[in-house]
């Protein structure tokens, strides 16, 4: 039986939107702490494998 890692494969040459905002005006990150892990899982996976084109 195949593990369900919830992993996305990503591949050279395509663009990925990565937001953090919900829809209306729900939070994602309802403490500084969520925000702070969003920001270390980035640092991890994104950025030594792609470049960030904008962040607000």
């Amino acid at each position: 039986m195949k593990k369900n890692t919830n992993i996305d494969n990503f591949e050279c040459g395509y663009v990925y939107h990565i937001y953090t905002h919900a829809n209306g005006k729900d939070l994602i990150f309802r403490e500084e702490e969520n925000y702070r892990y969003f920001l270390e899982k980035i640092l991890k996976y994104i950025i030594p494998v792609a470049e960030i084109y904008a962040y607000a």
